[in-house]
């Protein structure tokens, strides 16, 4: 995912968190609750420019990261 101003996340998820996470950025906005490997985030869905899917992975891994 891109983030607005050039933050830079990866996590690594449950397949399940992807079309969560898809159907949260096509029209909701404020925070969305992300949890992974790596712990839990709130993601403001307002600053998210892009997100990235890695394929062929046991578990999926969300690429965030962005240049404003």
């Amino acid at each position: 995912m891109g983030l607005e101003g050039g933050g830079v996340l990866l996590l690594t998820v449950e397949d399940t968190e992807v079309p969560s996470l898809s159907s949260a950025l096509s029209g909701a906005r404020g925070f969305h609750s992300i949890n992974s490997e790596e712990g839990e985030h709130l993601v403001d869905l307002n600053k998210v420019l892009f997100m990235r899917v890695l394929p062929g992975e046991a578990k999926s891994r969300l690429g965030f990261g962005g240049d404003s």
